[in-house]
């Protein structure tokens, strides 16, 4: 609120004021009683108590010139010292957290309690901590949290309300380490475990709150065999023996029956366990008979193939194209329609019949093999050696505010600076119009 406001108006200048001592020295001078000059006329019969009175309120007047050149100087003064609109509403800033979702945010802080407080917990707690500095009074802040992974959180809430619950859950399939980059810009909060970015972010908008974290030994691979353990030295990894395949497969009832086989091979191969049970999974793989919404079916058949075969597919449920939730056609037919779509840890198939080719069966089966390879999720246990690494001290940078501001208050912000600036060119206008006037008067011997 800026001082000496008045009927929703204030002033941004407000020592400009200092300069009514002069127009207030004019008015005192013009009242001042005046001695009138003595002339000794021998008679005073020429005079009466109401000449008297009459010479009286003529020494108390004041001149019309000396009265527009009060005026002026009142005028002038109030527009030099810039008049403005108070300011009605609260500051809001937008702000956009981003929180790191890759495995090593749910590693626990302390490497003996494997059940207390996690990375992303401090992380959080950091964030958490500096939105309570706020002062709730004067700037309000308006939080969009966003969760790094295809398809995870992405809701608005003011400060006050918390941090959503959901962030603290680990998402359901392994997230790949942020490029920090792409979000880095005025406004943007980083949530996430490593202090490195510290040094690249610093001078800059962006807000930091790194939670850091001791090493973690523990699974980095598996296999057929088992687990494979890194201990936290350069040495060799150390296998861990389980009674049972630590890989899960489901293979669901409503694929074709020739894809339904293939994947069988491939994971029996392997080593890994097929099941149709979708519980502990790393991979699973779906027919249309699985999918909720499979869309229409087009009729009759159509043709499609990739990495060397070719293939005729009929009942076709047609999967989205979209890449919303991580997904990716892996293939798609001659008419646009997407007939396989793939994301870590899930395949989905969209047709009920396939024939591949007699002459490309081999490279029909490799590219199939391939697929489920590159899309087969560890278990959740099994976090990459990079990841299981010291994350380094905490850090915190808080976010720079300013640049944040909602752009629908800087508009009215804009608008209220418009009309202070009319007020000032009014004021200036009317002190230039009553000096002209006063400078007149004068002139014709009025003051």
């Amino acid at each position: 609120m800026m001082p000496f406001a008045i009927m929703g108006w204030g002033l941004t200048v407000p020592l400009a004021l200092v300069g009514l001592v002069l127009p207030m020295g004019v008015l005192l001078l013009s009242f001042m009683r005046r001695r009138p000059r003595s002339v000794l006329l021998g008679t005073a019969r020429f005079f009466s108590e109401g000449g008297e009175a009459e010479a009286s309120r003529r020494r108390w007047h004041l001149p019309g010139a000396r009265f527009w050149a009060v005026v002026a100087l009142l005028l002038g003064i109030l527009a030099s010292a810039r008049p403005r609109p108070s300011a009605e509403e609260e500051a809001v800033f937008l702000l956009t957290v981003y929180v790191d979702r890759s495995p090593s945010m749910f590693l626990p802080m302390d490497p003996d309690a494997p059940e207390g407080e996690r990375r992303v917990d401090r992380a959080l707690a950091a964030t958490a901590g500096w939105l309570e500095t706020l002062d709730a009074g004067s700037q309000r802040v308006v939080i969009r949290w966003r969760a790094l992974e295809p398809g995870g959180l992405d809701v608005t809430s003011d400060a006050g309300e918390g941090i959503p619950a959901a962030l603290s859950r680990p998402p359901s399939l392994a997230m790949a380490p942020p490029q920090w980059g792409r979000w880095a810009a005025p406004g943007a909060v980083f949530v996430t475990d490593s202090a490195e970015l510290a040094g690249a972010l610093e001078g800059s908008a962006v807000g930091l709150f790194a939670s850091g974290g001791a090493m973690i030994p523990g699974p980095v691979s598996a296999g057929p065999g088992g687990l494979l353990l890194w201990d936290g030295t350069d040495g060799p990894l150390v296998p861990q023996d389980t009674a049972e395949p630590p890989l899960l497969v489901q293979v669901g009832g409503g694929l074709p029956e020739s894809i339904g086989s293939l994947v069988r091979l491939w994971a029996e191969e392997r080593g890994f366990r097929w099941t149709e049970a979708e519980e502990g999974a790393g991979l699973r793989v779906r027919g249309p008979g699985d999918v909720a919404d499979p869309g229409s079916r087009p009729t009759g058949g159509v043709s499609a193939g990739r990495d060397g075969w070719s293939a005729s597919f009929e009942d076709i449920g047609p999967l989205p194209l979209g890449a919303r939730g991580g997904w990716y056609p892996w293939l798609v037919g001659g008419g646009g329609e997407c007939l396989v779509r793939a994301r870590p840890g899930e395949v989905e198939v969209g047709f009920a019949v396939v024939r591949p080719a007699a002459a490309t069966m081999e490279a029909f089966a490799v590219s199939w093999a391939r697929l489920l390879d590159d899309h087969l999720v560890p278990p959740a246990e099994v976090i990459s050696m990079e990841e299981r690494r010291a994350a380094g001290a905490s850090s915190s940078l808080e976010p720079a505010l300013e640049g944040t501001l909602d752009p629908e208050v800087l508009s009215r912000r804009a608008a209220r600076a418009a009309r202070g600036r009319r007020a000032e060119l009014l004021l200036a206008a009317g002190a230039a119009a009553a000096a002209l006037l006063a400078f007149a008067l004068r002139l014709r011997g009025s003051g």
